[in-house]
């Protein structure tokens, strides 16, 4: 049986947890296919409205796509080195990342969503959000949430 799962990946800790769990689990069923995915924000959009014709935020939404790109790949060669029966894709895409996360997980068929937790309470989660929960509203899969070490003792 082919599995494929989605791994939210923002360059954190929570993320790299993730993304180990994510990997070695999936190894240890026989592999299948790990899609990393991350989703950067548009800057053009980040104050909360359209700024049109902002092509100074273009250009930086496009530098950060990019180097993410490039930063992903590094990863996914070492997966695929350290697993090698786990074929890993990688996704960059522009948008909010808890709806991108959950669309992409539909378009792709995945079967499960991977994403770390950062643990966020109070007013911090109030004015900062939670993807993770975001994700787990809106997927139509199951969704794995991994928390850090430090977290689960608060």
């Amino acid at each position: 049986m082919k599995r494929t799962w989605l791994v939210a990946y923002d360059f954190s800790e929570q993320a790299e947890l993730a993304l180990a769990r994510a990997a070695q689990d999936l190894a240890s069923m026989g592999g299948g296919e790990l899609l990393m995915v991350h989703v950067h924000a548009p800057l053009a959009t980040g104050f909360g409205f359209e700024l049109g014709g902002a092509s100074g935020f273009q250009d930086v939404d496009r530098a950060v796509e990019n180097e993410s790109r490039e930063r992903l790949g590094v990863i996914a060669r070492q997966l695929t080195a350290s697993y090698p029966n786990v074929r890993v894709g990688v996704h960059v895409q522009l948008g909010q990342p808890a709806d991108t996360i959950a669309e992409l997980g539909r378009r792709e068929g995945v079967d499960m969503i991977v994403i770390g937790s950062h643990g966020r309470r109070g007013l911090e989660r109030f004015f900062l959000g939670s993807v993770a929960e975001r994700v787990l509203r809106l997927a139509e899969c199951p969704v794995l949430v991994v928390k850090s070490p430090h977290e689960a003792k608060r």
